[in-house]
């Protein structure tokens, strides 16, 4: 049987993203896996927004968990002419075991020499979410 969880609030202030690093933005959430041998899905459609991008085509957005890099994964973009858009980004993790993890969303400046300032989750503080399902 599927686990659910939902974790919002993701509108907590702006990030900004120098020399194209991957950081998090927005919120750290807590996952607590509950079985051996299931797989994590987690995914996130909802608003994204940058007050500025310099010297770039866009920003880059992935969903990790404790900061490693998924199994699977299909990246959320936001691109210099749309400074605010919606974006979906979905992670999926296999072989983890049983444990509590750390759930974020990370984003980075597209190109090499570029950055962002004020980079914001749910701008509109709609209470856009990331989805996890344990299956």
């Amino acid at each position: 049987m599927p686990v659910y969880n939902a974790f919002s609030g993701l509108n907590d202030k702006s990030y900004d993203l120098p020399n194209q690093n991957w950081l998090p933005v927005g919120p750290a959430f807590k996952l607590n896996k509950l079985n051996e041998g299931t797989a994590i899905e987690l995914e996130y459609s909802g608003e994204a927004l940058a007050a500025s991008i310099t010297r770039g085509n866009g920003i880059l957005f992935e969903i990790r968990l404790n900061n490693t890099r998924p199994s699977y994964l299909s990246r959320g973009s936001l691109k210099t002419t749309d400074l605010q858009c919606e974006i979906s980004a979905k992670s999926i993790y296999v072989g983890l075991p049983k444990a509590t993890y750390t759930v974020q969303i990370y984003a980075q400046a597209a190109n090499a020499g570029s950055s962002a300032k004020g980079v914001v989750l749910d701008p509109g503080g709609w209470s856009e979410a990331i989805i996890s399902t344990e299956l």
